[in-house]
């Protein structure tokens, strides 16, 4: 790269940087505005049309940016923790429910929720800028926060699909149950962000709400085979 190439490179960076501290402190990437991003980043304001068109181009740079730093990060974190359940056999037997150990669920929950949890606590400008702009002011920073976590909802469910967590469930259901997890730990994100003391407590909250979920999706899955097979055997008489 040469030299020019990257002191420009740098001077996209720092303004992504800014506008992400900036956000932190502020409502939305919307209600910035051009110069305060070039003062928090050091730079002419003028600076900024060198690398961006408009607010919506600066905020779908940090938008890509953001899914890189942890969509893989988070995946890779997630199948280390379910195959190190998995392999070392600390997935320990419970009492069931429609044909799904609770104790199992439990433990896996509790993992990934934690995992979440934490990976967000480190990365706090990402997950902030993430949930507030998902409900913004911008329809097309919303429309790429909406595929972002599309491809977190797809991530996770192939994950559990691959490791057979949740065997009984149709890939539907299984795809439906992620996509309302993910959304509720995104949210749940920012509490445990900004609540460093009542992190313990969120933590729990979040579990709870996961193990219902799960063992309420099983449970109507099961009710609805009961059903299609109770048809199908009145067909036969």
């Amino acid at each position: 790269m040469s030299v020019a190439k990257s002191v420009a490179a740098h001077g996209k960076t720092l303004l992504m940087e800014a506008a992400l501290a900036l956000v932190v402190r502020t409502r939305s990437l919307q209600a910035l505005g051009i110069r305060e991003i070039g003062r928090e980043a050091g730079l002419n304001p003028n600076t900024f049309y060198r690398h961006f068109k408009n607010m919506d181009e600066l905020g779908l740079a940090i938008i890509e940016n953001v899914v890189n730093e942890l969509r893989e990060p988070l995946r890779k974190l997630r199948l280390e923790a379910l195959d190190t359940l998995l392999e070392k056999g600390q997935i320990e037997s419970g009492p069931s429910i429609a044909g799904f150990d609770l104790q199992q669920i439990h433990q896996v929950v509790r993992v990934t929720v934690r995992l979440f949890l934490e990976f967000a606590a480190k990365r706090p400008n990402a997950f902030m800028l993430g949930v507030r702009e998902l409900h913004g002011a911008s329809p097309v920073l919303r429309k790429a926060l909406r595929e972002a976590m599309a491809n977190f909802v797809d991530d996770m469910a192939e994950d559990l699909k691959t490791r057979n967590v949740l065997p009984t469930l149709d890939d539907a259901r299984l795809h439906q149950l992620c996509k309302v997890t993910i959304r509720e730990m995104f949210i749940l994100s920012m509490d445990y962000i900004e609540h460093k003391d009542q992190r313990e407590q969120i933590a729990l909250e979040a579990e709870s709400m996961i193990v219902t979920l799960v063992t309420g999706a099983a449970t109507l899955s099961s009710l609805q085979h009961n059903e299609a097979g109770k048809v199908l055997r009145a067909g036969e008489i």
